[in-house]
């Protein structure tokens, strides 16, 4: 926990034991005024006067106590609650801290790689081979900053809900390919990237969301199973519907993460440290686009090692 986070949660608990010490202390002395008021009236009516303080000292025992019950859980409710609210911001700030170190990483090696092709090009004695070479490294790196803008504008979009799907016939398998194709040489080129289903398979879908769920899930594994490693897709078709499943062989996704790792922003570790680059928007772009189609996913453990992601879509 950061120290700054650390400090507020102090000062916070701090804050509420002494405002519930105060209240117990204040109930103390009430009931101390109470008994004191007791005593004088018993002494006014030994004198032969007149009190109109009720002697029973129970019934306003009870009743300091019950309104003192009352106004206890009401504090301590609204104590509750804005602990709720700060922890939320608390966290929130972090997650957005952690996006902005990870979309400044992102942005820094492929900025600092075009500027160093074009530099390169800028030299004399560079045959024309070695330039076109060059060219085409800088224009995959230009493509990997449009592919990290159209991220974070998707991500925008999911968040604001308008999210529009063009539902058409699409061959899955096809698309699927060419997903795969790319990845091999952009997004994973150290791992060994299988796709597995049928030969043909036509589904009503949205041609662009199945191209991001695919492109995200494997961009997700690549980033986290170690170099060599296997990275499979496979398509099958079921009864209500059909599932697309992108299964690795890494470390796998700890259990207390997996209900968070579909949050925007959200990245388990800490981005100081983290060795896997990414922004945190990938899995928080699949589950808004799947969710759009009418599916859901899921994500498991893989046998041996691993994680497993499942997509289900049901037949429109």
């Amino acid at each position: 926990m950061p120290r700054s986070a650390r400090r507020t949660y102090l000062l916070f608990g701090a804050l509420t034991l002494y405002v519930v010490l105060q209240f117990l202390w204040w109930a103390v002395l009430l009931m101390r005024k109470e008994h004191e008021i007791a005593d004088l009236s018993l002494q006014v009516r030994a004198l032969g006067g007149h009190a109109d303080h009720p002697l029973d000292a129970s019934n306003a025992l009870r009743m300091i106590t019950g309104e003192g019950v009352v106004f206890l859980v009401l504090l301590l409710g609204m104590l509750f609650l804005t602990f709720r609210g700060i922890r939320r911001e608390l966290r929130l700030a972090r997650t957005q801290r952690n996006f902005l170190m990870a979309v400044t990483h992102e942005l820094r090696t492929p900025i600092a790689a075009i500027k160093l092709q074009l530099q390169t090009i800028q030299r004399a004695g560079i045959s024309d081979e070695q330039r076109d070479i060059l060219r085409g490294q800088a224009l995959a790196e230009v493509d990997r900053l449009g592919a990290l803008t159209d991220k974070v504008l998707l991500a925008t979009s999911a968040q604001d809900g308008v999210l529009d799907m063009d539902l058409q016939e699409v061959e899955v398998m096809g698309l699927l390919r060419s997903v795969v194709d790319r990845a091999r040489v952009q997004i994973a080129p150290h791992h060994t990237i299988e796709l597995k289903g049928p030969e043909r398979f036509v589904a009503l879908s949205d041609h662009k969301a199945l191209h991001s769920i695919a492109d995200n899930l494997i961009e997700n594994a690549a980033k986290y199973a170690p170099q060599g490693s296997r990275i499979t897709i496979e398509v099958t078709k079921g009864r209500e519907g059909w599932r697309m499943t992108v299964g690795d062989e890494g470390p796998g996704i700890p259990e207390e993460e997996r209900g968070r790792i579909f949050e925007r922003f959200y990245r388990g570790g800490n981005e100081e440290t983290r060795r896997a680059k990414g922004t945190g928007l990938g899995l928080y772009i699949v589950q808004r686009l799947v969710h759009r189609l009418g599916g859901d996913i899921h994500v498991g453990q893989a046998s041996p090692t691993g994680a497993i992601f499942a997509a289900s879509f049901p037949d429109r």
